[in-house]
């Protein structure tokens, strides 16, 4: 096995700025698509892209019902990740925190990154589940899968997931949103727990047709970073700026 080493006006103005945002969002959508979006059966429409409305939070088509839902991601670390289902007139439902919303079991850490990693104009998902080790090795994922859009609201299910490699070859502790191959296609950096006091940079790079790769030991090599415990590798923070441009 390879070794991987806010005030009172503040807010209600922020509140406002957001709402005419995603009203500009909608009827962009409603210009570029006659059919509203794309439903559950995953018919594709085209779409307006995704924005961010804040360093840590994406406004974006996941579930493909032509609505907008609120991604936010404190500290980019994907493990503190909440989702916002779009409703009518602009606004948003409830917050959900993905730990709820992909049934993690008890003592399990959820961690997901979300981006168009495709490049086609819909939103994806890799998810992770794994309860955290208590000694030297490292656990193995229960679930560790790329999602391709749309997503289903009640699970963030995708009618084609599979199975990553992500949870394979250590114990995955944060996904970020990276750009290694400097192109269209968002890439994967991933906070690993190696076993025996090691934490490594993992990467995982996107191809056009088929979202983040599996292991490729030259990738990472170029790109991944070995570190510990004590001086854990550097994670990329600015992963959602190098794909989509804030919201106006």
């Amino acid at each position: 096995m390879l070794r991987k080493r806010s005030r009172l006006i503040a807010a209600p103005i922020a509140a406002v700025a957001l709402t005419l945002t995603v009203a500009g969002y909608q009827a962009s959508a409603a210009e570029s698509s006659p059919l509203g979006g794309a439903g559950w059966s995953g018919k594709a429409t085209e779409a307006t892209a995704p924005c961010l409305a804040g360093a840590t939070t994406l406004v974006g088509d996941l579930d493909g019902d032509g609505r907008p839902d609120k991604i936010a991601n404190p500290g980019h670390t994907g493990t503190k990740m909440t989702i916002q289902w779009g409703a009518a007139g602009g606004s948003f439902g409830e917050r959900h925190a993905i730990s709820e919303l992909l049934g993690a079991k008890k003592g399990e850490v959820a961690s997901a990154a979300v981006a168009d990693f495709r490049n086609d104009g819909t939103l994806d998902m890799v998810v992770n589940l794994v309860t955290p080790a208590d000694g030297d090795d490292p656990s193995t994922a229960r679930v560790a899968e790329y999602r391709p859009g749309p997503l289903k609201r009640s699970n963030l299910s995708s009618a084609h997931s599979r199975h990553s490699d992500i949870g394979d070859h250590g114990e995955v502790q944060q996904l970020r949103i990276a750009n290694y191959g400097d192109d269209a296609y968002p890439d994967l950096a991933i906070l690993n727990n190696s076993g025996d006091g090691a934490l490594d940079r993992d990467v995982r790079l996107s191809t056009p047709s088929g979202g983040p790769g599996d292991f490729d030991y030259e990738l990472q090599v170029k790109y991944g970073e070995f570190g510990t415990t004590g001086e854990p590798p550097a994670m990329p923070g600015d992963g959602w700026k190098q794909f989509y441009k804030p919201c106006s």
